[in-house]
Order: C-alpha cells, then sequence, then structure tokens
C-alpha cells in the first residue's frame, strides 16, 4: 500500500549513495513511485470533484426548470386576485434567492479545493525538480572526471611504455625493477584523480539544490 507523500516528505528526503556514479537507483525509484502514486491520488481526487461540478450543474438546471414552473405558476395568479398574485411571486423569488445563493456557495467551494489541489500538485512538481537537478549535475560530473582518470592512466601507460622502450636491461632483476618503477608512475597518476573524484562526490552529494528557472523546470519534469 502506497504510503502518503507530502511536499515536506519529498524536500526532507535524503538519498544513500552506493557508488561515484550516481544515488542507490532502487531507492530513487520506490520513492518516485510513491510520488506517483500520490499524484494519482490527486488526480483521482480532481476528477470527483469535477463530477461534483457537473452535478451541481445538473442542480442548477432543475432550478431553472423550477423557476419556470413558478413563472408559470405566476401567469395564473395573474387571473387570481391581486393578493393570490402577490403571494406567489414571494414565493417564486424566495425560492429562487435560495437555490441562487446555494449554487453559489457550492461552486465557490468547488473553486477553492480545486485551487487548492492544483498549488499541491505545482509544489510537489517543484519538488521532485530540486531532487532530479543536482542528480543530474552529479552524474555529469562524475563522468568528466572518469574520462579525465581515464586520460591520465593512458598517459601514464603510454609513459610506462616509452621508458621501457628506451631503457633495455641484460639483467632480469634489473628489468623486474623497470616495471616496477612503471606500476609507480600510474599509481603517482591515478591517485589524485581518484581523490578528486571522491572530493567532488561528497561535495556535489552535500549542496543545497538550486532553485532552477521555471522553463527548466519545466523541461526536467516532462523529459
Amino acid at each position: 500500500m502506497a504510503v502518503a507523500i507530502s511536499p515536506m516528505d519529498i524536500h526532507l528526503k535524503e538519498f544513500s549513495t552506493v557508488s561515484t556514479e550516481g544515488y542507490d537507483k532502487e531507492e530513487v525509484d520506490s520513492f518516485l513511485d510513491g510520488v506517483a502514486d500520490e499524484l494519482e491520488k490527486l488526480a483521482n481526487k480532481n476528477k470527483e470533484l469535477e463530477d461534483a461540478v457537473a452535478s451541481m450543474d445538473r442542480k442548477v438546471s432543475q432550478f431553472d426548470e423550477m423557476q419556470k414552473t413558478l413563472q408559470t405558476a405566476l401567469m395564473n395568479a395573474q387571473r387570481s386576485a391581486g393578493n393570490i398574485l402577490q403571494e406567489a411571486r414571494s414565493q417564486a423569488a424566495a425560492i429562487i434567492k435560495r437555490a441562487q445563493d446555494r449554487s453559489d456557495r457550492i461552486l465557490e467551494d468547488l473553486e477553492r479545493e480545486k485551487t487548492h489541489i492544483l498549488s499541491s500538485f505545482s509544489a510537489i512538481r517543484d519538488q521532485i525538480v530540486q531532487q532530479i537537478s543536482p542528480m543530474r549535475g552529479l552524474l555529469v560530473k562524475s563522468q568528466s572526471l572518469l574520462i579525465e582518470y581515464e586520460e591520465y592512466t593512458t598517459k601514464a601507460d603510454l609513459a610506462a611504455a616509452a621508458d621501457s622502450a628506451g631503457v633495455e636491461k641484460e639483467v632480469l632483476p634489473e628489468g623486474a625493477q623497470a616495471d616496477e618503477d612503471s606500476d609507480v608512475v600510474v599509481e603517482e597518476v591515478a591517485a589524485p584523480v581518484e581523490e578528486e573524484v571522491a572530493v567532488e562526490v561528497e561535495e556535489t552529494a552535500e549542496e543545497e539544490p538550486a532553485e532552477e528557472p521555471a522553463a527548466e523546470r519545466e523541461k526536467y519534469v516532462w523529459e
């Protein structure tokens, strides 16, 4: 059974990281499934309100028919004495007034409820965008750092190969020592890149999501 989710729940939700590639996919999917369930509830609620408005419209039509009936009664009352005519008009006006007042109150209540639901939907959508945006940035940064790391290791491998080709040893232990020196070069180049990847991931995860322009938020939500 889906758990009810409020905009504050989305704002305070924290995801645990399992690697430098981003958040735990299963955890994010599960949370977004909950958001989808909540949005579906809102859509169903909006449908119920629309049905209620349609029902009120039918009642207004019934009141209109009642008004027509009363108008017919007034025409018949005109053939009667003046006091009967006046009484009929008074009753008709009172009924119409009560019906109109009730209809206005119902429509106002439904409009307020509809506005509240649309506002809640917009808030949830904005919170989703704020959660997704930092994950996109983290993914792009991680990919960039991985590419940089691969370039460093490739250069280190080429440098080690060049050193091995330029300095040949006749004694096997000396050749083995050259291989060990090449491994040291690779490790010295790779270590700063690995450390930079870890630092960038940690800093990105701790940053507060920046407020994005409305156009950008719309693009992320419907992509």
